[in-house]
């Protein structure tokens, strides 16, 4: 029997390749488990999808329970929803913690597992805790005491300049999403070994209201910023959208590299939404970042501040990205990118 005192996490995986976002949050909720003392429980869903089981557990899952159904191979609310509801009424006892990744098809079906069980849920968290907690509110009595060991869901509030602790102590599980790429995920130990149980699930008639008859998929998502080892972001500072040339010309030196932008040229129109990098746009933690006429706004700065080593170009001596950036330059970047390929070549033949 899978243990229900496990932190829990609802994997996500795209016609049999899991996501980025499952092994990042496997990661949170092995930090989580182990101030608990609990372990690691992964819901995984789909169709012919029992060989990624093993998976999870060499990135830290403790237990795997699957669902293998047809009725799950193509994504869709309600079938998703019957399944995670199927487990979690299999456990018996709901997870005091059920995390799920801020993507677009956690934002969908995370709030309706959360309304079905009538708790709460926070969303695009950047990190987490365990802690205690006292609640002294009058309004209403019964939800005062002190509450041992709940979780701490952080995220971003008022513009991204403070951050906010929500707590949920009064029900289980206690529920949130987390964003792509704010949380480290653990290496990959095929030494481990873990439990998994495969499981059934009775569909309803009303569950199968929505085919999906076809899937599309945009061709941008070969920009795979939370993925790739380098970034080369370009700004408004570059003056033109032709600017851009500069950024993939300095990209190319590093095979797993990829171009990003800012809100502002992306707003432009002077490349694509899928290269958009902060807060409206992918949360990214490469080996390197480098910005080129970026000024560095808070709403960039909280997308890619988790990069190792950030290298930023601009020539207003005063923007906000050369106080975090671990090397800047003050300069016209269209003279400086030239000069900084050449150092970058050499870097890359040592590592990348």
């Amino acid at each position: 029997m899978p243990n229900p005192h496990n932190v829990a996490v609802v994997a996500e995986q795209f016609h049999g390749s899991l996501q980025q976002i499952t092994s990042e949050l496997i990661g949170a909720a092995r930090f989580l488990s182990e101030k608990l003392g609990t372990g690691v429980s992964c819901f995984l869903l789909g169709h012919e999808i029992t060989q990624l089981a093993e998976r999870l557990v060499h990135q830290g899952a403790d237990e795997v329970i699957v669902i293998d159904a047809p009725q799950l191979k193509e994504y869709a609310t309600l079938t998703y929803r019957r399944a995670v509801i199927g487990i979690l009424e299999h456990l018996g006892t709901p997870p005091q913690i059920v995390l799920m990744g801020s993507t677009t098809i956690g934002r969908d079906l995370a709030p309706r597992i959360a309304a079905y069980l009538e708790t709460g849920l926070t969303a695009d968290c950047t990190e987490f805790d365990i802690g205690d907690y006292e609640h002294k509110g009058k309004a209403d009595p019964s939800k005062t005491g002190n509450f041992k060991n709940i979780l701490y869901a952080i995220r971003p509030s008022f513009g991204e300049s403070l951050k906010a602790r929500i707590l949920g102590p009064w029900k289980n599980p206690q529920m949130a999403t987390a964003r792509i790429g704010v949380v480290q995920a653990l290496p990959l130990d095929t030494s481990r070994k873990g439990k998994i149980y495969n499981i059934s699930v009775n569909f309803k008639q009303e569950d199968l209201r929505i085919k999906v008859l076809k899937t599309v998929r945009d061709v941008s998502v070969s920009v795979n910023l939370t993925e790739a080892k380098v970034i080369v972001s370009g700004g408004y500072g570059l003056g033109e959208p032709e600017g851009f040339e500069v950024v993939r010309d300095l990209a190319s030196v590093f095979k797993n590299s990829v171009v990003g932008a800012s809100r502002r040229a992306v707003d432009s129109n002077w490349i694509g939404y899928a290269h958009q990098v902060g807060q409206t746009g992918k949360t990214v933690r490469p080996d390197i970042y480098i910005a080129l006429g970026i000024s560095g706004a808070i709403q960039h700065r909280v997308g890619m501040a988790n990069s190792k080593l950030i290298i930023a170009v601009n020539k207003d001596a005063d923007a906000p990205i050369l106080k975090f950036a671990h090397y800047g330059i003050v300069g016209d970047l269209y003279q400086v990118a030239p000069l900084l390929k050449k150092a970058l070549i050499k870097m890359a033949k040592q590592k990348y």
